[in-house]
């Protein structure tokens, strides 16, 4: 049975993006890239809001094209190109596949008892990409785990982890790992009530 899992990259002070959406600022290495792939290549199906969706089909299909690309990025790119990917989004007419950007579908919402049956039919995880979307699946008490990935920079401003949630999601931490790049991942199991 797979999980639902959200991860997400922050600053210490807890932005997920910069100002204008900028993540210019995450901090990856051979490293962070390796454990990328590791958490990939356990991933089923990513699940996206609107802006991640845009940002992940605008960079990513390009990727494979590059021959200077380093080839961890290849396998990262491989992977997210390949993988079942849901987009959720009142706004996008329609998405769609295309040479290095397969395996994509549009709902116009979450529904509960869709994710969760995917969740039992599939043996591998559901991974959130997007905020918004994480604060939506969190209030409907469908996130198995939480994992934070922590840079070691500050941004002056930005916009914070999970902003807007109206509902407490507690946590129990299930382990952390450091990396030699200094980042910090937090891995959280949620606690359903």
């Amino acid at each position: 049975m797979g999980r639902l899992l959200v991860f997400m990259t922050v600053s210490t002070n807890g932005f997920f993006e910069g100002t204008n959406h900028d993540i210019s600022w995450h901090n990856v290495d051979e490293e962070v890239h390796q454990f990328a792939i590791e958490l990939l290549a356990a991933t089923d199906t990513i699940l996206f809001g609107r802006r991640t969706y845009q940002l992940f089909e605008d960079f990513w299909p390009k990727i494979p094209d590059d021959s200077t690309t380093p080839k961890p990025i290849l396998e990262i790119a491989h992977l997210i190109n390949n993988v079942n990917k849901i987009v959720y989004s009142k706004t996008l007419d329609r998405v769609q596949e295309k040479n290095n950007w397969k395996n994509v579908k549009l709902a116009r919402e979450v529904d509960p008892g869709e994710i969760s049956r995917l969740k039992r039919e599939r043996d591998k995880n559901l991974t959130v990409g997007g905020s918004n979307l994480a604060v939506t699946l969190a209030e409907l008490g469908l996130i198995d785990e939480v994992q934070i990935m922590i840079n070691p920079v500050v941004l002056e401003q930005g916009t914070p982890l999970l902003q807007g949630i109206r509902k407490k999601l507690a946590l129990k931490l299930l382990r952390t790992r450091v990396f030699n790049s200094g980042n910090v991942l937090l891995c959280y199991e949620t606690l359903k009530h």
